[in-house]
C-alpha cells in the first residue's frame, strides 16, 4: 500500500507542478473567484467505476504441468474534475484481487496465468486544453494509437498497460488528427515498470477522402541499455483502413531500423484484412507477416503492443512483442461475425500460422488455431462474454526459437464486465 501511495504522489506533484504553471499564466482570468472556481471544478467532477469479474483455464499439453485455473475480479474507481483556468485531472485506481490462484508464477505446479495480483495507479493525468483545437496531457496515461498493433494498453489482461508520458493532440487542421508523446516509462501487465531513456511517438491520421482513413508514423525508442544488443529501434510505418458500402479493410506496413544504441534491425511487418457484411454476418480473411531472423537482421519488434488482439488469442506467439520471434510469423486467417437472437454477437476465427525465416535451418508450420467469442451486452452498464482459443501444434516445439508454449493449447475465458 506504501508504494500505490508513493506513486500517487509522484505522478500527482509532476501533474501539479506543470497544472501551476498553466494555471497562473491564467490566473488573470479567474479574478475575486479564484476559489470559488476551484472548488467547483474539484466538486462538480465526474467518478468512474469498472468491475470486470472473469474466470480463465488455460491448458498448456505435454509440459508436465497441470491446467491453470483463475478467479479474479478487477476494480477500478476514477474520478474526472470539471474544468478549471482550462486545465482538469483525472486519477484511476487500479486493484487485481485473486479468488482462486491455481496458476503460475503463483503455484508453479501449473501453467502460467499473467493476472498477478495487486493494486496501483493506473491513470493520473492533467489535461490543459488552453490552445485551440489542441489537448496537452501529463502524466500516467493509456495509449493506443491506430489498431493497437505496436502501442497498445493490453485491456484484455485484467491488469492491462499505461504509460508515464506527455502527450500532445491537436485537431486544428479539417480532417487531420497530429498525436505526438514522450514516454520515459511503462506499466506493464506484470505489474511492474520499465524504465526507457524515452519513447518518441508520432503520429498523423488523415480522414478527409470518403472511405478511407490514412494514418503515417514513426516510433523511436531508446531505452536504458547502451549494448550494441539493446531493443533501441525506430519504426516508420503507414496505414490506410476504411469502409465502402458493406466492405471494409486494413492494410498496415512498417519498417524497422537502427536507432539510439541498437544495432542490426531492419525488421519488416505487413498486415492486410478485408470483410463484406452481408445483414447481421460479416465474412473476413486476412495475411499478417512479421519478419524474424535474417542473418545478422534482427526479428521486427511489435514494440508495445496490444499482442492478444493478434494472431491468435491463445497467444503463442506474444514474443513478436520484444522482437523475440525469431523464425518470424506468417498468419493466414479467415473469421466470420454476427449477431444473432437477443442481441448476441458471436464471432468465429481460423488461423494457419507459418515461419517467415529459415532460422537455423528450420522453415515449416507452426500449426493451426480456432478461436470462438460471444458477446452479450445486458444493458448500457452491464456485458457478458465467454471466449475459447484452441491451438494445434504441428511440429515438436524444440524446432522453434521463442515460441510461447508451442504445443497444443485450449485457453477459455468467461468474464461479467461493469462500467459507470
Amino acid at each position: 500500500m506504501k508504494k500505490i501511495y508513493k506513486e500517487t504522489a509522484k505522478m500527482f506533484i509532476m501533474a501539479a507542478i506543470i497544472g501551476t504553471v498553466f494555471s497562473f499564466a491564467s490566473l488573470s482570468q479567474a479574478g475575486d473567484n479564484f476559489i470559488d472556481n476551484l472548488t467547483e471544478a474539484l466538486t462538480s467532477g465526474t467518478p468512474t467505476l469498472e468491475l470486470r469479474l472473469g474466470y480463465e483455464l488455460s491448458d498448456l499439453s505435454d509440459n508436465g504441468k497441470d491446467a491453470a485455473n483463475a478467479i479474479n475480479l478487477r476494480t477500478r474507481v476514477g474520478y474526472r474534475t470539471g474544468e478549471f483556468m482550462f486545465n482538469t485531472a483525472y486519477v484511476q485506481l487500479h486493484n487485481l484481487a485473486n479468488l482462486l490462484e491455481e496458476f503460475a508464477p503463483e503455484d508453479d505446479k501449473y501453467d502460467v496465468i499473467a493476472d498477478p495480483h495487486g493494486s496501483r495507479v493506473h491513470q493520473v493525468y492533467l489535461d490543459f486544453k488552453g490552445i485551440p483545437e489542441t489537448n496537452l496531457r501529463l502524466g500516467r496515461q493509456e495509449i493506443v494509437l491506430d489498431d493497437s498493433r505496436l502501442i497498445g494498453n493490453i485491456d484484455w489482461r485484467q491488469n492491462g498497460q499505461s504509460f508515464d508520458a506527455v502527450s500532445l493532440t491537436n485537431k486544428s487542421v479539417k480532417d487531420l488528427k497530429l498525436y505526438g508523446a514522450y514516454v520515459n516509462q511503462v506499466n506493464t501487465i506484470l505489474l511492474d515498470y520499465v524504465d526507457l531513456d524515452n519513447l518518441f511517438l508520432l503520429n498523423a491520421k488523415y480522414s478527409g477522402i470518403k472511405g478511407v482513413n490514412i494514418a503515417a508514423f514513426c516510433y523511436l525508442l531508446d531505452t536504458e541499455s547502451n549494448a550494441d544488443s539493446a531493443r533501441d529501434s525506430a519504426t516508420y510505418g503507414l496505414r490506410l483502413n476504411g469502409k465502402i458500402a458493406a466492405f471494409d479493410y486494413d492494410v498496415t506496413g512498417a519498417y524497422q531500423s537502427d536507432f539510439a544504441d541498437g544495432e542490426n534491425h531492419d525488421g519488416f511487418m505487413f498486415n492486410t484484412s478485408a470483410g463484406y457484411k452481408i445483414g447481421k454476418v460479416r465474412i473476413g480473411a486476412g495475411y499478417h507477416y512479421i519478419s524474424g531472423q535474417d542473418g545478422s537482421d534482427r526479428p521486427f519488434d511489435t514494440l508495445f503492443s496490444t499482442a492478444h488482439k493478434f494472431n491468435g488469442w491463445a497467444d503463442v506467439f506474444l514474443s513478436t512483442n520484444g522482437g523475440k520471434l525469431k523464425n518470424g510469423l506468417q498468419d493466414f486467417f479467415v473469421d466470420v461475425g454476427a449477431t444473432l437472437f437477443w442481441g448476441v454477437k458471436m464471432k468465429a476465427v481460423y488461423h494457419y500460422f507459418d515461419t517467415a525465416e529459415d532460422y537455423n535451418n528450420f522453415d515449416d508450420q507452426y500449426g493451426d488455431e480456432i478461436d470462438l467469442l460471444m458477446v452479450k451486452k445486458i444493458n448500457k452498464n452491464f456485458k457478458v462474454l465467454l471466449k475459447y482459443a484452441h491451438y494445434n501444434e504441428k511440429n515438436d516445439s524444440a524446432s522453434y526459437t521463442n515460441v510461447v508454449g508451442g504445443h497444443d493449447e485450449d485457453v477459455f475465458w468467461a468474464r461479467i464486465m461493469f462500467n459507470y
